[in-house]
């Protein structure tokens, strides 16, 4: 159990933490020196969420070496659980039936990420001469 919530609140709630800001630099960049759509945008940031999720829950996985599937939704509810909150500090507002898809869409991701991560290769730190 040890191993598992490392892998979630260490490894996997860390690189999302981190990818999430290169994308958010990113798409702040494109909209400061480009002439991109908020449409498109929108489109872009929603990808970018799903497929970070899915690399977290991958990586929380990996890194937990059991249980793939609750690594995964455990690693989606602790970020989904995490906007909810500084929604409701930062802008006083509950969230709305489109975030709720919109956040059942990313613990799913996460979720799909783990299912994969448990299953990836291991590298083998024998020393076979």
């Amino acid at each position: 159990m040890k191993k598992l919530m490392q892998g979630v609140l260490g490894y996997g709630i860390g690189s999302i933490m981190i990818l999430m800001m290169v994308v958010a630099a990113v798409l702040a960049i494109l909209l400061r020196f480009t002439s991109i759509d908020i449409d498109t945008l929108n489109q872009i940031s929603l990808v970018a969420g799903l497929t970070i999720l899915a690399f977290g829950g991958l990586i929380a996985a990996y890194k937990g070496e059991q249980k793939g599937w609750l690594s995964g939704i455990l690693t989606g509810l602790v970020f989904v659980v995490a906007m909810i909150g500084f929604q409701l500090i930062f802008e006083n507002s509950w969230v709305t039936l489109t975030q709720l898809s919109y956040f059942g869409g990313l613990v799913i991701a996460a979720l799909l990420g783990g299912m994969i991560g448990v299953n990836m290769p291991r590298r083998s730190t024998d020393n076979k001469s």
